[in-house]
């Protein structure tokens, strides 16, 4: 005999159709872009539908970040630089209350991204970290200026008011090297080589070393493998100027990449020093070539530096600059002579 069991399953509401749903939905969101144009109508106006939605998605306990980067917008500094833990402390009382890894950070970050007057093509050349230096610095803050630097010998720089910084000119006449912050570069309204017109931007912070030993008088800085903020702004105050920039780098998809986003940047006023087909066959190293470094080749545009690239793939070694650092001085001394 066969026994049919009938289950009857009783829910305790009833199914909420789709339509009502999403009306439900779109309601609830109404409501939060309600609340938060309360606080500050710069919000709906600035933030763009899509970051409105994801902040409503959060489901924040409390609306209390709204209310603090609010406070920030209205409190932003107006002519002198201030560093954003000391900012975020004077507005919210928390020193990382802004900070990029938390809600209120990534919040502040928008606005003021919206309220930016910078155009995002100007700043391609620069990584994310660096874009939000940028950024930052366009409101008077500042973030890790002490760390963010750039080791210089041979440049000198004046004020707002047109006078000639006195540590800047001191450090040219004794011959030093330092390194200067990005706040003293921000500071400056020019920079430019105390001699001659002319400036020498080299990779490797050994040969920096080397070079500023070796030749005293030279107008130089040291990118120390990176294109920092601190780097940029340096070099945009003295293209300002009408510096020639000359940059001598590895002989490898890093150098050569940062090589054409100099070029990319400074174009006609952008020379390579020391890269050149002669110095890698003489320097040329064995080197396992990984598809991922190979692939950066690929950015190349500039003529010279696509035949290097080419020159990479197809003898799969590279080329440091202490393996021609003897060619170099002589490129150096011979360019520069007019100049020390």
């Amino acid at each position: 005999m066969v026994i049919i069991r009938f289950c009857c399953f009783i829910t305790k509401k009833p199914l909420t159709l789709k339509a009502t749903f999403e009306q439900s939905e779109a309601l609830a969101f109404e409501h939060f872009k309600a609340t938060v144009k309360a606080i500050d109508a710069s919000f709906t106006s600035l933030l763009t539908e899509r970051q409105l939605k994801e902040w409503w998605k959060k489901k924040l306990p409390n609306l209390l970040i709204f209310n603090q980067v609010s406070n920030a917008i209205k409190s932003l500094p107006k002519n002198d630089f201030l560093r954003l833990p000391v900012f975020a402390y004077k507005v919210t009382g928390l020193p990382h209350a802004f900070d990029e890894n938390n809600d209120g950070g990534v919040l502040f970050l928008q606005m003021l991204t919206a309220m930016s007057n910078q155009l995002l093509e100007n700043q391609i050349e620069l990584e994310k970290a660096e874009q939000r230096h940028g950024l930052l610095n366009e409101f008077y803050l500042l973030k890790d200026d002490i760390m963010n630097y750039a080791a210089i010998r041979g440049l000198t720089a004046r004020d707002a008011k047109n006078k000639e910084n006195k540590m800047w000119r001191q450090a040219c006449i004794e011959g030093i090297s330092w390194n200067v912050p990005l706040k003293e570069i921000l500071r400056m309204t020019t920079i430019h080589p105390y001699v001659g017109e002319k400036v020498l931007v080299v990779e490797n912070s050994g040969i920096y070393s080397i070079l500023v030993e070796l030749l005293p008088e030279l107008p130089i800085l040291c990118s120390s493998g990176q294109l920092t903020f601190a780097i940029w702004q340096l070099l945009r105050k003295l293209a300002a100027t009408g510096t020639i920039i000359h940059y001598s780098g590895d002989i490898d998809p890093e150098g050569l990449g940062m090589a054409q986003k100099l070029k990319n940047t400074f174009d006609s006023q952008l020379k390579f020093l020391g890269m050149n087909q002669q110095n890698f066959k003489l320097a040329k190293s064995d080197l396992t070539m990984s598809n991922s470094r190979l692939k950066k080749l690929d950015s190349l545009r500039d003529y010279q530096l696509v035949m290097l690239g080419k020159l990479i793939h197809k003898e799969q070694k590279v080329a440091y600059q202490e393996g021609f650092l003897q060619e170099l001085i002589k490129q150096i001394i011979c360019e520069f002579k007019d100049e020390t």
